[in-house]
This record gives structure tokens, sequence and C-alpha cells, in this order.
């Protein structure tokens, strides 16, 4: 079906076009097969955006959400890490890429404070050589508990040569094997027993904290300790 949309029946990117529901999401996957940059799609509220990211799924496999923070602001509640991580997504798609994605927000997503914090993923595949600590320090960095046993999103340990890790926005848990600074394999692994399971073939590691403590800020913060001492 979206193979059919031409040039010709699909909408200009410029001007105001009046779509009706049930057809939104045929109508967004036909021009983001087109389009040279990603779509951002804002819908009214969270349940739109939900509701429009199933449907676009149906056409497109390169649909996703930009969830908006179930905290409110000054709550001193910070909000989960999987709508950060989820969110790091979404916004690293839009910065780079690929052409033809489609992220989908809700009014109130949309428009709170982006952070300023790189959402640069970290993608690790086996025979990659990567510096084991630094690895660890980058991960603790993004906003990972570091645990004994990994059991929810968000968790990382480390034993020897091995880091178990549960991306925030994944679906399963990985184990990463080192042989020094070389991932020798990645698989995932279970929860409940901690054994490992299937290889993979590739693991990528949005951040789960959008404010993240970097050289910068603690510059910025000690130039406020000087001139704003109260």
């Amino acid at each position: 079906l979206v193979d059919r949309w031409t040039k010709e029946h699909l909408p200009p990117f410029d001007g105001r076009h009046v779509v009706p529901p049930s057809v939104r999401a045929f109508v967004l996957a036909g021009m983001a097969r087109r389009a040279e940059r990603p779509l951002l799609a804002i819908v009214p509220g969270e349940r739109d955006s939900e509701e429009l990211v199933d449907d676009l799924r149906l056409f497109t496999s390169g649909a996703l959400e930009l969830p908006a923070w179930e905290t409110l602001p000054f709550e001193h509640v910070s909000p989960n890490q999987s709508t950060m991580a989820q969110r790091s997504h979404a916004r690293h798609v839009l910065t780079t890429g690929p052409a033809g994605a489609v992220v989908v927000a809700s009014v109130r997503a949309a428009v709170q404070v982006v952070s300023p914090s790189s959402v640069e993923p970290v993608r690790l595949k086996p025979r990659d050589t990567v510096e084991f600590e630094d690895l660890v320090r980058r991960v603790a960095s993004f906003g990972f508990e570091r645990v004994d046993r990994v059991e929810g999103r968000g968790e990382f340990a480390v034993r020897g040569g091995i880091i178990d890790l549960y991306p925030a926005e994944g679906r399963t848990p990985v184990r990463i094997d080192f042989w020094g600074d070389d991932i020798e394999s990645i698989r995932s692994f279970s929860v409940s027993s901690q054994r490992s399971d299937d290889p993979v073939d590739e693991v990528t590691i949005y951040p789960a904290r959008e404010f993240r403590i970097d050289e910068e800020v603690v510059e910025t913060a000690r130039g406020f300790l000087r001139s704003h001492p109260w």
C-alpha cells in the first residue's frame, strides 16, 4: 500500500492539509518513505501518540515515540529511566536520521525542556575493541545503576571481564564478555536464572538520564560559586 504512494499523490511538506484520523498513519508512512529527513508528528495527548505509533508500525518499521515525562517540575522525583532512554533515542533519530523515520510526540512531550547533554548512544558488536574501564565509566555516566545482580532496566553489573547490562529501553538484558579490551561475545541472558541465552549481533545503549554532569556543567557550577556565592 505504501509503495503505491507517488509524489503526485502525496501532499507537499509545506502548508496545511486536513487528514482524517483513520488514515493519518497511512499518509505519514507514505510521506516518510520519500522524505529526506526524519518526520516529527505532534498529536494532542499521550494516548493519541501511542495509538498513532502502533498504527504506523503496520506500514513502516521506522516509527517510534517521544514520550513525555510522567512527573511534573519541582516534584523532586526523576522521570522513569525507560522514559528518559526513549526520549534520548527519539531525539537522536530526529538529529541524525535515518531518513524516513517518523517520531510521534504529544504536545506535552514536544514542549518539555530539552537537556543540552548528548544523546549519542554506545553501540557494541562482537569483536569490537573497547576500553573496558572507559565503557564502565560511560555506562555509569548514562545514569545506569551499578548493582551486584542485574534484574531491571537501567542496571549494570561488572564481574571480572564481564559486563551484564539491561538497556533502559530494551526488552532483554545482555552479557558482554571481554578478553582484555576486545569483545568476545554478546549474549542475552535470563533475569531469573542469570544464564546466558542467544547470541546478539549488536547492542545499542541510550542514556537513561537526560541531564548529565559533564566537564562543561562542572565549570559552569564553579563559575556560579564565584559569581553567586549565595
